[in-house]
């Protein structure tokens, strides 16, 4: 779907939608909630069905890619705006892939979960075009991503690639904060 700016923002700000969260925390704004997900390389979250954040990586300080490492994101948002990890969508959806069974659980390994310092992660964040995106208060540039319809070439999306550190801020249309809590990696013993 193509929306303008003032048509997602007044979609963001009139529909309701159900918050899929297990847990959520009350923050200082009033109507405002903050929803803690771990995420690692490659998982998606998927925010109001038209917003989709993806780790493209974790980098230590000294920039190598921490494998297996995850970060915790804050997501700050109104009640009706959804967020939620993008392997529920299919849930959301109804729709199941047919012949996929679950895979038998595996013990879990001996180790601990330990907080890296100095780290970064990468992220990628689509959304419709001439959505305001900012981090840390600077506005961000996205590259419009074309799609095929007909024949013919749309540019209805734009992708931006931010890189944050702890406790960075992204906030999309003005009232959906993003917000990176820690870097975590798993040590085996």
């Amino acid at each position: 779907m193509l929306f303008a700016l003032p048509a997602i923002c007044l979609i963001l700000s009139t529909v309701e939608y159900r918050r899929v969260a297990k847990f959520s925390v009350p923050s200082e704004s009033k109507g405002f909630v903050m929803l803690v997900l771990s995420r690692k390389k490659h998982e998606s979250v998927v925010l109001a069905d038209e917003v989709t954040l993806t780790v493209e990586g974790i980098q230590g300080g000294d920039g190598q890619y921490i494998p297996g490492a995850s970060v915790r994101l804050g997501f700050q948002s109104p009640r009706y705006v959804s967020v939620y990890r993008s392997e529920l969508r299919a849930k959301r959806s109804g729709t199941s892939r047919p012949g996929k069974t679950a895979e038998p659980a595996r013990p879990p390994a001996a180790g601990r979960s330990v907080e890296v310092s100095d780290a970064r992660v990468g992220l990628q964040i689509q959304l419709p075009r001439n959505i305001p995106v900012c981090c840390n208060g600077t506005r961000s540039v996205g590259l419009d991503l074309e799609e095929k319809c007909d024949g013919e070439t749309h540019a209805s999306k734009a992708v931006h690639r931010i890189t944050c550190r702890k406790e960075d801020r992204i906030t999309i249309c003005n009232n959906i904060n993003i917000t990176t809590l820690d870097f975590r990696s798993f040590v085996f013993f």
